[in-house]
């Protein structure tokens, strides 16, 4: 368990202050840096391998290992680092000589700051609070730059095939600690898996009758539930932090740059990735001005660039403030994507106050007609992850319109928390405010981009091993910068971490609108999951109405790895208007949540 002191690391920059009450760290940023989590350190020292999260595309990718003396009783100098083959056979070394002193009484001064902030917190202290923050963030300017980091980059002809199951190596750093000599080594194993599931596979089809909850394998027929067509489900990830957003730089030591991002993405089986970076940063740190027009305008040129020359869209968008809220007057997120155009240019975001210059935004409705007004189309960010120095929860109530939807799941991890379960449940009393559609669609909503709010899933990731723990499929006929993007407005979205679930009910898939009669109709849930996954029998499916559970189909235990499952006596009829699907599978690891197929009933 982490140490006091560990756990409030952090506060004056990210954690926990909102109208003077304390709260624990919103997992969606991943913002606790991980140098000074009492767990991660070795004899003080933090040592870590960053590396992608999977390997589902053949490509070359870096494994960068970052050393750290936190807390360690000794200056050490970081005298070599190898890369090693599993089989301890050396593949390149690097000599370095590279110091690194204690931090200690800097992290000792930094957790006396943050205790002492801690406590003015609670009393409502505005001035103190913003005074020790002043005086944590000249701390935490002294510790961020003091790391030691060496790569290898892994070339293409080294990858394993999906059937070897994982490419394994050691990182083995040599020190000198103090009077003594000490290796350490890091193992490094990234699974290897096959691409992701496209939606078009058929497996075995199920009978499931909502009345009696009995499930029957389906007789063999010549015409299957779901016919094969030209939809194709691809997969992106939309919100990611390069080395150009302040706080992946200082906290996580994120180095890399777009160009970076975009190639573990490819490498990782996405087929676009839009970059986020924070743009309500305002601040020198080491020299360098965040955040800047010249730091957007590489960014859009790294992505332009790498589209061009690989098989992956990469978009380059912001992250922005908006609002002031509270004491401190924080503003909440929201995500800026290009849409009419192939870049909405920088889009100015002044705040000040507070650390980095991140607080007194612009009001939602400014922010939100900025983007618009560029061709662009934005999405509210993890909207109920609050309590932290840079960011508070949205405020639905603020009048504001022209947002295209929100993120039902944010998470780095890949998990779906009690933040998510927030976001999922507001977005469905967004859903059931939204007009049943009349002649084949929904109505046009004044003042917004689309016809409903449309629910995405993204992981915030502030280092490219942490992309796509979480990401949105999106089914579109032929693939290209403006399908993807008529997708995202359009809702033909499912939010996942790994498999893939739909719904065809009467023809009409998810974000389309079904022409039904009252009574019994045809629901078909498709659900497509890898060996990465587990068999599609470990997974229930749950089957909402209007936003309330309408009935859940428990494990059917087929092996396979696509089915389809028919779902008999739902009886839908008015006043339902529309029905979204999720999947779990059994130990929790794994869900995915699929936008809305609305409700028409026809005589």
């Amino acid at each position: 368990m982490r140490n006091a002191w560990s756990s409030w690391f952090g506060l004056a920059l990210f954690f926990g202050v909102g109208m003077g009450i304390l709260a624990p760290p919103a997992r969606g940023h991943d913002q606790e840096p991980p140098w000074l989590d009492a767990e991660a350190l070795d004899e003080g020292l933090y040592i870590h391998v960053y590396a992608p999260l999977v390997i589902r595309n053949a490509g070359p990718f870096d494994v960068k290992v970052a050393i750290r003396n936190p807390a360690g009783i000794n200056d050490v100098v970081v005298t070599e680092v190898r890369f090693l083959t599993a089989d301890r056979e050396r593949i390149v070394s690097h000599v370095l000589h590279a110091p690194l002193p204690t931090q200690r009484t800097t992290v000792e001064a930094y957790r006396s700051a943050v205790e002492e902030m801690h406590r003015a917190a609670i009393r409502n202290d505005a001035a103190g609070v913003t005074r020790l923050a002043r005086q944590c963030r000249v701390l935490l300017d002294a510790l961020a730059p003091a790391v030691v980091t060496d790569r290898y980059h892994v070339p293409r002809d080294d990858l394993p095939r999906a059937e070897d199951g994982s490419f394994e190596m050691l990182v083995e750093v040599e020190l000198l600690d103090g009077q003594r000599r000490r290796t350490v080594v890091r193992p490094v194993t990234i699974p290897v898996h096959e691409p992701l599931p496209r939606g078009n596979e058929l497996g075995r089809r199920w009978l499931f009758d909502v009345k009696s909850l009995e499930m029957h394998p389906a007789p063999a027929e010549p015409q299957r539930s779901i016919k094969a067509t030209s939809i194709t489900w691809f997969a992106g990830d939309q919100h990611v932090h390069t080395t150009y957003s302040l706080d992946a730089l200082i906290l996580d030591g994120t180095t890399e740059t777009v160009t970076d991002y975009a190639a573990t993405a490819e490498l990782i089986g996405l087929d676009w990735l839009i970059v986020t970076d924070h743009s309500n940063v305002h601040y020198n740190y080491q020299g360098t001005d965040y955040y800047t027009s010249q730091q957007f305008d590489a960014g859009t040129s790294q992505a332009a660039a790498y589209t061009a020359s690989n098989g992956l869209l990469a978009v380059y968008g912001e992250e922005m403030g908006a609002g002031r809220t509270g004491l401190f007057a924080l503003p909440s997120h929201y995500l800026a994507y290009p849409f009419a155009s192939v870049s909405t240019g920088y889009l100015a975001n002044p705040s000040s106050g507070l650390i980095y210059g991140l607080a007194n935004c612009e009001d939602e409705q400014v922010i939100i007609d900025r983007v618009n007004n560029a061709g662009g189309f934005g999405f509210i960010a993890h909207p109920f992850d609050s309590g932290t120095l840079s960011y508070a929860q949205w405020d639905f109530s603020n009048g504001a319109t022209g947002w295209a939807g929100l993120e039902i799941w944010n998470d780095t991890t890949g998990q779906f928390d009690a933040n998510d379960q927030q976001s999922l449940d507001k977005w469905h009393d967004l859903l059931n405010a939204i007009a049943g559609p009349q002649g084949g669609s929904l109505a046009v909503r004044p003042g917004y981009p689309n016809r409903f709010p449309v629910g995405l899933g993204n992981s915030d990731a502030h280092e490219p091993g942490l992309i796509g723990a979480t990401f949105t499929y999106a089914w579109l006929e032929s693939f290209s910068r403006s399908a993807v993007a008529g997708a995202l407005m359009d809702g033909h979205c499912v939010a996942s971490n790994g498999p893939l679930l739909f719904a065809d009910l009467n023809g009409a898939h998810t974000g389309q609108v079904a022409f039904l009669l009252d009574g019994d109709n045809k629901l078909v849930l498709a659900l497509t999951t890898t060996a990465e996954f587990g068999p599609v029998g470990d997974y229930k499916l749950t089957v909402y109405v209007n936003g309330v559970i309408r009935t859940t189909v428990p494990p059917s235990g087929d092996p396979g790895f696509s089915t389809t499952v028919e779902l008999h006596s739902l009886n839908l009829s008015f006043p339902d208007k529309y029905v979204t699907v999720r999947a779990d599978s059994m130990d929790g690891q794994y869900h995915a949540i699929a936008n809305p197929v609305w409700l028409q009933f026809t005589a």
